[in-house]
């Protein structure tokens, strides 16, 4: 009996090799373009966050120094304060309010920078100093440096030379742009005055808003770019004017 060489052939012939090589690397190619998207996004989301994180680091640390601006320390110096004593040896002359030297709060906007300065006093030696003069270590604020693209902090003063400290970190995350709008309510205090008081130098009190934004993008993908907004009222309320003598 004569047996058939092809009836008895077994395994894979080259069409059908090829087919079920070419159909794997389709599989395989799908699944890497998979794999590469979902690192991709992975990597994205994980800059998204990091850019996020330190804008919102950058301000949470403007509105809690915004908080103290314009502080004095000695409060009493603020207040009229009447005669004591009189007709006595201990008699003590009344005592006129003065102005509050820390009050000022700057908006600075140049080719070089966009900034926010003020001033608060702070204590010297467990006490704030009588005088109400700022010293060196009693002057901050933030600001945005347009040609390195970071946040730096004032730390006070070195020699009369404005202390700044980086707070971000311009190889991992750019700042795009920093904007500050100070809002500024007056109320009229007037109607305290002993002596009527009519005109532009009566007293005014102002109460002040600052209303801010941070845009950062990220060092390593131009594509991440986030924003942040924020708020805070500076607490130290700021009078100008006087009562008239």
């Amino acid at each position: 009996m004569r047996t058939d060489r092809h009836a008895a052939q077994r395994g894979l012939g080259l069409v059908e090799l090829m087919v079920g090589i070419t159909i794997g690397l389709i599989v395989a190619a799908g699944a890497s373009i998979v794999a590469v998207n979902q690192i991709t996004e992975h990597r994205r989301l994980m800059l998204e966050m990091q850019v996020q994180q330190d804008l919102r680091a950058a301000a949470d640390l403007l509105q809690q120094d915004l908080r103290r601006a314009g502080f004095r320390g000695q409060a009493q110096y603020g207040l009229w304060t009447p005669a004591t004593g009189v007709g006595t040896p201990a008699q003590r002359p009344a005592q006129a309010a003065s102005a509050n030297r820390y009050a000022a709060v700057a908006d600075i906007d140049n080719d070089q920078m966009r900034a926010i300065e003020y001033l608060y006093a702070r204590k010297d030696g467990g006490n704030y100093p009588a005088s109400g003069a700022p010293r060196d270590n009693e002057y901050f604020g933030i600001k945005w440096d347009k040609n390195t693209k970071a946040l730096y902090l004032k730390l006070g003063r070195i020699e009369g030379r404005d202390n700044w400290q980086p707070i971000t970190d311009p190889e991992t995350v750019e700042i795009l742009d920093f904007s500050v709008d100070i809002q500024t309510q007056d109320i009229s205090l007037a109607e305290f005055c002993d002596n009527a008081c009519v005109g532009a130098n009566c007293p005014v009190q102002q109460v002040r808003h600052v209303e801010f934004q941070l845009q950062g993008r990220a060092k390593h993908d131009r594509q991440v770019v986030r924003s942040l907004n924020g708020s805070e009222r500076i607490r130290a309320d700021a009078v100008i004017g006087a009562c008239p003598a």
